[in-house]
């Protein structure tokens, strides 16, 4: 609910704090003190277009702030849908400047909001009937969620979704294969000559590492030839080579078996460097045994394998080892194309049941609204009736649309102010009181499914009796139902603002040489006086006081 609202440089209003009661709240006051500003500036917290002519003669910018209350789950998730999330005490606070340049700007708990997401938030906080709330009941869309939320057929609305949502993916599938058949050909053709390149080039993991390695001995070779001949001579193949001396080494050593102690060790600590030695020397032998013939054409073998890796690592932007993978992807992929026949084949069967499934969801959501419209025209008629308010008549159009995520039904509320006359759309509906009655006819109905916590009406009131404007003060007390809803209502009439748990009274003075408008928060004298004024006119008599005293007992 609105917990206060500040209002600064908006025509007759210097500065205006005003804190709220819950529950049902009416405003009174002298036609021109300044009920419609007020009306007017909430409008603004609401996303109504701005007006520089409404900033107050001599300012250059005016603001209006309100802090909300929010407690409602409903709500609550839609706001943080907005990415709008309440403060730590659960309020707010929505804040709109006007500049007489013609800039405006809105934030939310500080922060800036374009004005789109400040209507979308705060349509969930505040309506006002004339501006978004009838707008709201007049939106076909908006109606149908109304008509859902009245039916609470949630659950039957989630499977449709489910059903829809699992319809359009096989669809979009289909509709894929068969509008890129031509791309999907030539897709094909490259996928088999990437697959030959690949297969026939047979490039095995790690060969491009082992032939690098291979093509640095090839092309040293003469170096590797030389050095290894040297080796092989110093240790094995010349006279007095290392192998002879550790010989005799062993030798001496063996002959000191027994005498020294350490002769053994040493002797098994020489064989063991005699057979690493020979071995070695055949690993130096190994490299004399190539002829330069060989080397020569291996070489040459090295750089074409590793320039033909060279080039289709290039090519398809891979490293040689992540190969295998991508022939393996390219296969599946391969596979895919060339089985779309048989997947067309697939996904129009899985269509037909899907669309079969579809439609016996939609007409289960179908039944549920009929059901639930039949209802609310009756609860609608009933209210209507109550306010005395026999000859309107409240319809609900029914029709069928293309599958949507919202079902396959149009509906659309229509009404007839007149015994006899065609029910038309809301939207085509003269403003006034009749439709404000309507409005609240329609709010009463809807008060367990909307979510809305303040709602305000404009002088609901106008151009009828005294018994109904009675009516509609009970109706507003109810609608309030205990301070669970907000309600603000701008009125002429004592009978209905005696039914008001909270009474302001709206009233302009001069200040500095200027009117300004101002609001009290009543008493229990101040609203006796104040009915008794309405009642009454300028001449207030004990007679007056005392039916005032008896209206608000």
């Amino acid at each position: 609910m609105l917990l206060s609202l500040y209002i600064e440089n908006i025509a007759l209003i210097k500065r205006l704090s005003l804190e709220l009661g819950e529950s049902f709240c009416a405003f009174t006051g002298e036609t021109g003190a300044g009920k419609s500003i007020i009306i007017d500036s909430m409008g603004l917290l609401c996303g109504a277009r701005s007006d520089k002519d409404i900033i107050r003669t001599g300012e250059e910018e005016a603001t209006v702030e309100g802090i909300f209350s929010v407690t409602d789950e409903k709500t609550l998730i839609g706001l943080k849908e907005l990415d709008i999330e309440p403060e730590e005490d659960g309020s707010i606070t929505v804040l709109r400047k006007i500049s007489r340049d013609g800039r405006s700007g809105a934030k939310i708990n500080g922060r800036s909001v374009p004005l789109s997401r400040l209507r979308s938030a705060v349509s969930q906080l505040l309506s006002i009937h004339g501006q978004q709330d009838t707008q709201a009941f007049a939106d076909r869309e908006r109606q149908l969620m109304m008509l859902d939320s009245f039916a609470k057929n949630d659950f039957v609305l989630e499977a449709y979704r489910e059903k829809y949502n699992n319809y359009r993916q096989i669809k979009s599938k289909l509709d894929s294969l068969l509008d890129n058949s031509r791309e999907r050909e030539i897709m094909l053709d490259m996928l088999k000559y990437r697959i030959n390149e690949l297969k026939n080039a047979n490039i095995r993991e790690n060969e491009k590492e082992e032939l690098e390695a291979e093509r640095k001995i090839l092309a040293n070779s003469e170096r590797i030839i030389s050095r290894a001949s040297i080796a092989y001579g110093a240790i094995y193949g010349s006279e007095s080579s290392a192998l002879d001396r550790i010989g005799d080494a062993l030798n001496a050593i063996n002959a000191l078996n027994g005498i020294i102690p350490e002769a053994e060790s040493l002797s098994e600590r020489l064989e063991s460097i005699k057979y690493e030695l020979l071995d070695i020397s055949e690993t130096a032998k190994s490299y004399l045994d190539e002829g330069n013939e060989s080397v020569d054409i291996r070489l040459d073998e090295c750089e074409s394998r590793l320039e033909l890796i060279k080039k289709l690592e290039m090519k398809y932007k891979a490293d040689s080892n992540e190969f295998p993978k991508l022939l393996e992807e390219w296969e599946s992929e391969q596979a895919v194309n060339e089985n779309s026949e048989a997947e067309r084949e697939r996904l129009s069967k899985l269509l037909k049941t899907a669309e079969k499934e579809l439609k016996e969801s939609g007409k289960a959501l179908s039944r549920t609204r009929i059901d639930a419209g039949k209802l609310l025209c009756e609860r609608v008629k009933n209210e209507l009736n109550e306010l005395d308010m026999p000859g309107v008549s409240f319809e609900i159009a029914f029709a069928e649309k293309e599958f949507a995520s919202d079902g396959c039904d149009e509906a659309e509320f229509l009404i007839s102010a007149n015994k006899g006359e065609t029910a038309k759309p809301m939207s085509k509906i003269a403003s006034g009181g009749e439709l404000s009655r309507i409005m609240l006819c329609l709010k009463c109905v809807f008060a367990d499914s909307e979510a809305i916590g303040t709602l305000i009406f404009d002088e609901i009131d106008s151009g009828v009796s005294g018994r109904t404007s009675e009516k509609i003060g009970i109706r507003l007390k109810n609608a309030a139902n205990g301070g669970k809803t907000q309600i603000i209502c701008v009125t002429h009439s004592a009978i209905l603002a005696a039914k008001a748990d909270t009474h302001y009274k709206i009233s302009k003075s001069e200040q500095d040489g200027r009117v300004v408008t101002e609001v009290e928060r009543l008493d229990y004298i101040g609203r006796r006086d104040e009915l008794a004024r309405i009642m009454g006119g300028l001449n207030v008599s004990d007679t007056v006081l005392k039916a005032a005293e008896e209206m608000l007992k």
